[in-house]
């Protein structure tokens, strides 16, 4: 199997870092080299940079709140296959993910063994 880079934005506060911390784990066992970035206009500049076979966002981090940040995602998943995660579910949020052509949409909290299977999958399509 072919390394795949994968970029995980994220908000890692210690609330959520088991589920992130397991989630970076289980990537690295499935061959994938995987970069995090605790701000969001960082790994989106690292993501755009190229060398990116797949885009994890956790839109609950503060610096991707913003409709710009949001325009920059959809520019980017034009090129990238990006899968997003919240906290919530929001109808509107995951509409606007389907139009832009987002791979995916979880909630958290997510199962990690069902995510990792899930990515997995999406980077032997790639």
């Amino acid at each position: 199997m072919t390394t795949r880079r994968v970029v995980l934005i994220a908000d890692t506060g210690a609330e959520d870092f088991g589920s992130m911390g397991m989630l970076l784990g289980s990537l690295s066992e499935a061959g994938a080299m995987t970069e995090l970035f605790t701000d969001g206009t960082a790994g989106l500049q690292s993501a755009v940079r190229g060398g990116t076979d797949l885009l994890i966002i956790d839109l609950d981090t503060p610096s991707l709140g913003g409709v710009e940040a949001m325009l920059e995602i959809g520019r980017i998943a034009s090129r990238i296959p990006v899968l997003l995660l919240a906290a919530e579910e929001s109808r509107a949020r995951r509409m606007w993910a389907v139009g832009e052509g987002v791979m995916g949409y979880v909630t958290k909290p997510f199962d990690g063994k069902v995510l990792v299977r899930f990515i997995a999958k999406a980077l032997r399509e790639i």
